[in-house]
C-alpha cells in the first residue's frame, strides 16, 4: 500500500493551496488513505482537490507493480477536464497507459463496449452518439423489413406515433437473450393498444409490433450505430458471457477513483459495482461526492451509493460558504450531515451577511431579480462584499418554462428567458455550422480538421454513399478511402484541409465555406456521385448563428456594473458564486407545488431528516426532490444566498421564521407604477 510522507504533503500543497495554506485534518485523513472507502463532503470542501492531492502523490510511485494501472473517472468531460488541466502538467504517467482519466461513459466504450462488439461483430462499431442514433432508428424503423406485411409496419408505426418510444425504448440482456424495455433501467416494454384506438389489436398484432420494434433496434445495433446506453448493453454482455473479464479489468487497474458519485445513473453505478466491487476484488475502489446534491439520477435512490460501505470518511468543513449561509444548507442535507462555514474576505474575516427572503406579488414578480441587484451594490457600498470583475451573481430555478401562466417558472421572473444552449455537437443539420463552432483555440488544427472532415462524412451520409460493407463512412475510412482511391486526389483534400483550417482559426468563415463549397462536386465525384439530397445541407442557413449574442441577452440582467446571470439550478451545480438567488418554481403536485410548500419548516429551522422522520403525509419523494434541489442552489455562494417566495405563501408561515436566520424583504409596487 502506499505510504504517505510528510514530503508527499508538502509537495502536494504547493501545487495545489495558495502560499501559507495547508490541508486540514479531515483533507490529510483522505490523502492518505489508498483503502476502499466512500468519501463523503459538504458543497465548496476542496473534496476535488484532496483527490488531486493523492493523484500527485501517487505519481511518484507510477508505474504500479505487474504493470497495474490507475483508474479516475468522473460524470462530465469538464471534470475531467479540470483535472487535466490542474494536474496534467505534474503527472506525465497518470496520463498515460496503463492509467486512464476520463469520463465513466468513455471507460465503458474503450474497455467493455467496444471490446464486446468486436466480439460479436468482428469490428469496431461506427458511432457511439445519441444523435447519430436517433437519425439512424428513424430512418430504419420507416423501412420495410422481411417477413412483415403492409398493415403490420402501419400498425408499428401507429404505435409509436401515440407513444413515442422509439428513442428511448432499449435492449436488456437477460438470461442469454436480448429483452425489450422502456429505458436502459426501465420495466419491460409494454405493448398495448393506444385508448383512442375503437379497435384493440390482437395479441398476435402486439407480438408483430414487438417484432418490429426488436428488428428495428437489431439492425441499428448491426450497422454500428450505437446509443451511449447501448454501451453498457455491451458491457453487460461480456462481463456475462466472459466471466473473467472482471479479472482481467482489476488486474489492469488497482486503485479506482471516481469523483461526483452522486452524479451516476444506476445503470453506472451497477456497472462499476460489479466490476470492482466484491469479497475477492484485487482493485481498491473510492468514491467521492455529496448524496445530497443527487439531481440529476432519476433511476437511483442516491442514498444506496452510501450505504454499502463499512468504511467512511467526511469532509464537513466548507471554504465555499459562510458561517450564516452553512447554517441554512445543514437544513437541507438528507443525510443529516454538518456543514461548518468557513469561508472569510480578503481580510480573513468571517462573512457575516444574512441571508434574504424576497417576498412578492404576481405583479412584482419582475422586480426580484432588479432587487436582488440593487442589494448586492448596497452591500457593496458599505463594504461586505467587495466587486471585482471575478464576482458572479446568479439568479437560479428549478424550472425553465411553463405553459400554464399559473404557475411560476423562471421565464415568469424574467420574460426574456430563453432555455436555448449552445452546444459543440459533432453533427449538425448545415455545414456552415461545422465550421463556425468547431473549437479553434485548441494550440493544433486538430479539432478544425475534425469538425471539416465530420461534415464531409454527413454529406456522404445524406447522399447515402457507402463503404463496401455498405456501412456509413466515418472519418477514418474516408481518408483511408483516398489513400487508395487516387494519390492526386488525396494529396489535394489534405492541402486544402490544411488551409481551411488556418483560414477559419484566422476566422476567415465565409471565405473557407464557398471554398469549401466549392470543391464538393470534386469531393463527390471520387464517389461517382453529385449533389442530390446535400443541397439544403451544404447552403443551408444556421439557425444558431447569433446565439452568443442571444444568449447574453436573455439570460442576464445588467444595472450600474452589476451583471446577474439567469439560468436553472442544474446549469450551476458545481460553480461558486459570490451572490445567489433561489426563484422558487412550480414542479409537479404533492405536498405542495413549490419548494416553500415542501420546504416550509426547513426555511423555519427543522433539519429535513428530522422532518421526514416524523412525517405522515404522502408525496416524500416530492419533497426529497425538492430538498436536494434547494441544497444544491443554495450551497453556490460565498456571501449572499438569497430567496424569493411569492407572498400568499410566505404569509402562511412568515411568523414562525426565525429572524437571526433570514431578512425578509418585502417588494413593493412604486407609486410611479400604481399610477
Amino acid at each position: 500500500m502506499i505510504k504517505v510522507t510528510a514530503e508527499d504533503i508538502l509537495y502536494s500543497e504547493s501545487i495545489l493551496l495558495k502560499p501559507g495554506q495547508t490541508f486540514d485534518h479531515e483533507r490529510l485523513s483522505y490523502i492518505k488513505n489508498f483503502e476502499t472507502l466512500d468519501l463523503q463532503a459538504v458543497p465548496g470542501s476542496g473534496k476535488t482537490t484532496a483527490l488531486l492531492a493523492k493523484l500527485l502523490i501517487l505519481e511518484k510511485h507510477l508505474p504500479l507493480e505487474k504493470d497495474r494501472g490507475v483508474l479516475v473517472l468522473s460524470h462530465t468531460n469538464a471534470a475531467i477536464n479540470e483535472i487535466k488541466d490542474r494536474i496534467g502538467q505534474h503527472c506525465p504517467k497518470l496520463f498515460s497507459h496503463p492509467n486512464f482519466v476520463g469520463t465513466i461513459q468513455s471507460f465503458t466504450d474503450i474497455f467493455l463496449a467496444i471490446p464486446a462488439y468486436g466480439i460479436k461483430y468482428k469490428q469496431k462499431p461506427i458511432r457511439i452518439d445519441n444523435e447519430i442514433y436517433n437519425e439512424t432508428i428513424s430512418r430504419i424503423f420507416g423501412y420495410n423489413k422481411f417477413g412483415f406485411v403492409k398493415q403490420e409496419k402501419s400498425n408499428a408505426i401507429y404505435y409509436n406515433k401515440n407513444f413515442n418510444v422509439l428513442f428511448s425504448y432499449r435492449f436488456k440482456f437477460k438470461k442469454g437473450v436480448l429483452q425489450l424495455v422502456k429505458s436502459i433501467s426501465g420495466d419491460a416494454l409494454e405493448i398495448k393498444t393506444p385508448n383512442k384506438r375503437k379497435e384493440k389489436f390482437t395479441s398476435v398484432e402486439l407480438d408483430r409490433i414487438a417484432e418490429w420494434l426488436y428488428v428495428t433496434k437489431l439492425k441499428v445495433l448491426e450497422a454500428g450505430i450505437l446509443c451511449y446506453d447501448d454501451a453498457y448493453l455491451l458491457a453487460d454482455i461480456i462481463l456475462s458471457e466472459i466471466p473473467s473479464y472482471i479479472s482481467l479489468l482489476q488486474k489492469r487497474f488497482k486503485f479506482v477513483f471516481v469523483d461526483e458519485m452522486q452524479d451516476m445513473e444506476k445503470h453506472q453505478f451497477d456497472l462499476l459495482e460489479r466490476v470492482f466491487i466484491g469479497a475477492n476484488s484485487i482493485s481498491f475502489y473510492q468514491r467521492l461526492g455529496d448524496v445530497n446534491q443527487s439531481i440529476y439520477s432519476k433511476a437511483l435512490d442516491s442514498n444506496l451509493i452510501w450505504s454499502q460501505r463499512s468504511k467512511k470518511l467526511f469532509i464537513s468543513g466548507s471554504h465555499r460558504l459562510s458561517k450564516p449561509i452553512a447554517k441554512i444548507v445543514e437544513r437541507f442535507a438528507l443525510t443529516g450531515c454538518t456543514v461548518q462555514g468557513r469561508m472569510k474576505d480578503l481580510k480573513g474575516n468571517e462573512i457575516a451577511i444574512k441571508p434574504i427572503i424576497f417576498s412578492y406579488n404576481l405583479d412584482t414578480i419582475t422586480d426580484v431579480i432588479p432587487k436582488f441587484a440593487e442589494h448586492i451594490q448596497n452591500l457593496i457600498a458599505e463594504g461586505s462584499i467587495v466587486h471585482n470583475e471575478k464576482n458572479k451573481y446568479e439568479a437560479v430555478g428549478w424550472r425553465k418554462h411553463n405553459e400554464d401562466n399559473a404557475k411560476i417558472c423562471i421565464s415568469d421572473y424574467w420574460p426574456n428567458f430563453s432555455s436555448s444552449e449552445k452546444t459543440k455537437n459533432i453533427d449538425y443539420i448545415v455545414l456552415k455550422d461545422y465550421l463556425q463552432f468547431c473549437e479553434k483555440n485548441n494550440a493544433t488544427l486538430a479539432p478544425v480538421r475534425k469538425s471539416l472532415l465530420n461534415g464531409l462524412c454527413k454529406i456522404l451520409y445524406i447522399e447515402g454513399v457507402r463503404d463496401e460493407f455498405s456501412r456509413v463512412y466515418t472519418i477514418t475510412k474516408l481518408i483511408r478511402y483516398f489513400k487508395t482511391y487516387d494519390n492526386k486526389e488525396y494529396e489535394a483534400l489534405k492541402l486544402n484541409l490544411y488551409n481551411w483550417c488556418v483560414a477559419l482559426k484566422n476566422e476567415e468563415l465565409d471565405t473557407t465555406l464557398s471554398e469549401i463549397i466549392a470543391y464538393i462536386p470534386q469531393f463527390l465525384h471520387c464517389f461517382g456521385r453529385q449533389i442530390n439530397k446535400s443541397t439544403q445541407f451544404i447552403n443551408g442557413s444556421s439557425d444558431i448563428e447569433n446565439v452568443d449574442e442571444i444568449e447574453e441577452y436573455e439570460h442576464s440582467y445588467s444595472n450600474n456594473g452589476i451583471d446577474v446571470k439567469i439560468g436553472s439550478v442544474h446549469s450551476v451545480k458545481g460553480q461558486t458564486h459570490t451572490a445567489t438567488l433561489y426563484l422558487e418554481t412550480f414542479f409537479s403536485k404533492g405536498a405542495g407545488n413549490y419548494e416553500s410548500e415542501r420546504l416550509r419548516e426547513q426555511i423555519k429551522g427543522l433539519p429535513i431528516k428530522e422532518h421526514l422522520e416524523g412525517y405522515k403525509g404522502g408525496s416524500v419523494d416530492k419533497i426529497v426532490q425538492s430538498a436536494r434541489m434547494a441544497y444544491v442552489g443554495f450551497s453556490r455562494p460565498t456571501h449572499l444566498l438569497c430567496l424569493a417566495i411569492e407572498n400568499s405563501r410566505l404569509e402562511k408561515f412568515a411568523n414562525e421564521i426565525d429572524k437571526n436566520d433570514w431578512d425578509v424583504i418585502q417588494i413593493k409596487k412604486t407609486e410611479a407604477e400604481d399610477s
